[in-house]
């Protein structure tokens, strides 16, 4: 609101309208000076009104022409009293007019405050919960944040897990490898062995065949023992099957299995002292050197026979 509006100036502005032919009134108050508020100028152009019948009557009595005759100034009395009269009413009629604007502004500012009261309280509103949505998204993104932290660390948990894992399965491979070549080998040496017992079997069948009336009976041991050492390698080759199945077993299995290995691994160790056992079993079963016999030897045709007899 505008400030520093008098009384004195109001007055002069409406002064100054009149000289120049217009009617004061608020708004050409206003607009002559270029400031005072509606209330303002609209109060002290009231008591401009109330005191223009005393200056105008002081004014008459001091322009009053004492030469003239009495019904001359008493009808230039009535006529003056007439232009007072018909000021006072369009003042008092301007003064309405006036009254009726400035309570319509009146009114117009009260909407207009109000108004601006409802949008300064929606607005608070809208501050309160934009604070409160502010202060629930950064809970938000603090959780998030701290769900985040949890994740990257488990996440570098597991990937040194993995890598412990694959550190350990990559040697559980090396180690079934290993373990895979010395079944290999030993299985290997297991046949060579078995070959050359075959060799040293037919060899004592070859010299069994010289006695055959003396050692019919040691040659069906031989054979029986034989029959059982075939038995053993058969045996022997479904064992290293089964070694070869629980290593691929283990092998698919490396992440939890490698005790199976550790066990795989005694028991072909335990398989490595069977060509010991055997050569000892057929230690056993060769038969004592021939004593030279005083009686003559068997004619060819019945040694032949024989020979037909026992290869049959």
């Amino acid at each position: 609101m505008a400030r520093g509006i008098t009384e004195s100036d109001v007055h002069t502005a409406a002064d100054e309208l009149v000289a120049a032919g217009e009617r004061p009134t608020v708004d050409r108050i206003r607009a002559h000076l270029g400031t005072g508020s509606p209330n303002t100028v609209t109060r002290w152009l009231e008591t401009w009104w109330r005191g223009l019948a005393p200056r105008l009557h002081a004014h008459s009595a001091q322009q009053a022409i004492p030469e003239l005759p009495a019904p001359v100034s008493r009808l230039a009395q009535q006529l003056w009293e007439q232009a007072v009269g018909i000021a006072r009413t369009d003042a008092e009629q301007a003064m309405a007019q006036d009254r009726l604007q400035l309570d319509a502004q009146r009114r117009d500012l009260e909407s207009r405050e109000g108004e601006r009261q409802a949008q300064l309280r929606d607005a608070a509103d809208a501050a309160d919960q934009a604070s409160q949505a502010l202060a629930a998204a950064q809970q938000r993104l603090a959780d998030l944040q701290r769900a985040s932290d949890l994740q990257q660390e488990q996440i570098r948990d597991l990937s040194g897990q993995r890598a412990n894992l694959e550190a350990r399965s990559a040697r559980l491979e090396a180690d079934l490898h290993a373990a895979q070549q010395r079944a290999t080998q030993r299985e290997e040496s297991l046949i060579a062995e078995r070959d050359t017992q075959a060799q040293h079997l037919r060899a004592l069948e070859d010299r069994a065949h010289s006695e055959i009336d003396r050692a019919r009976q040691e040659t069906k041991d031989v054979r029986s023992q034989l029959t059982a050492l075939q038995r053993t390698s058969e045996a022997l080759r479904h064992q290293r099957d089964d070694a070869q199945a629980a290593t691929a077993a283990a092998q698919r299995e490396a992440g939890v299995q490698r005790g199976r290995a550790d066990t795989l691994e005694q028991q072909l160790a335990g398989l490595g002292e069977l060509p010991a056992a055997l050569q000892a079993t057929l230690a056993q079963l060769q038969p004592p050197k021939p004593r030279p016999r005083k009686a003559s030897p068997p004619p060819k045709a019945q040694v032949g026979s024989r020979r037909r007899k026992t290869s049959s």
